[in-house]
């Protein structure tokens, strides 16, 4: 196979945590967009409203990676509120990984507070050590 076509083909097929995340980001940043991709119940990469892309961990949330148990659900419960539905957008802080942390809003709800609340995601006290209504949910 041909370089540009082998190059091609990688892009295409590119796993989502390669998403290009080419809307820089910081904290106190907030914009509204569409989540394009579910990787697990906390990552998301989302298409801002105003043009680029931003890769998205919840803030004071963990949930199953999508191999663990209940990761499936976790994940497809994250689509079902998230799809085809605008959120909105707070960062909180940039991690360890050059993703941004922040709290998504969808249908006027916090995003980590429904998966809380279903049982699929639990509080992150470490990182949000003052998150009562996860505490209180959890």
């Amino acid at each position: 196979m041909p370089v540009r076509c082998l190059f091609t083909a990688l892009l295409l097929f590119a796993a989502p945590s390669t998403f290009a995340q080419d809307a820089p980001v910081e904290p106190g940043q907030t914009f509204t967009g569409k989540v394009v991709e579910v990787t697990d119940g906390d990552t998301y990469d989302v298409r801002r409203s105003i043009g680029g892309a931003v890769t998205i961990r919840l803030h004071g949330v963990d949930a199953p990676e999508s191999a663990q148990s209940y990761g499936t659900a976790a994940t497809r419960a994250a689509r079902q509120y998230v799809g085809g539905e605008s959120v909105r957008v707070a960062i909180e802080e940039i991690g360890r990984y050059g993703r941004a942390v922040a709290r998504v809003e969808v249908q006027g709800g916090d995003l980590g507070a429904l998966l809380i609340g279903d049982g699929l995601a639990w509080w992150y006290r470490e990182y949000a050590p003052n998150e009562t209504e996860y505490a209180r949910l959890q």
